[in-house]
């Protein structure tokens, strides 16, 4: 494998790095926002339990789309190593929507 082709593996994969950090920031802000909301609904607060149910949705569906991103990302690098001969990863019974075959 060419320096080239490192270096471009590399990137890949500090790209997958800084997103999966992304994706946990958000998850934990979801989480936190989801509790503000389950208090403020004992409270019988419908208003900030809206307010904070509908951040902590956003909040998840950010976290979701830097949670594809990093796999996507982390996917890139691995068919990189498997076009340019690199067999780490050789376990290919998964399908397109990444059920696998295994039990």
């Amino acid at each position: 494998m060419s320096e080239h082709e490192n270096e471009h593996d590399h990137e890949l994969l500090e790209e997958a790095y800084h997103a999966h950090l992304e994706a946990a920031h958000h998850f934990e802000l979801a989480a936190k926002h989801h509790k503000l909301a389950a208090e403020a609904d004992h409270k019988d607060d419908s208003v900030t339990a809206a307010h904070h149910a509908y951040i902590a949705y956003s909040h998840a569906l950010h976290g979701t789309h830097f949670a594809e991103e990093a796999a996507m990302e982390e996917l890139a690098a691995d068919h990189d190593d498997e076009d340019h001969g690199n067999e780490e990863h050789t376990d290919h019974t998964h399908d397109h929507q990444g059920h696998s075959d295994k039990h």
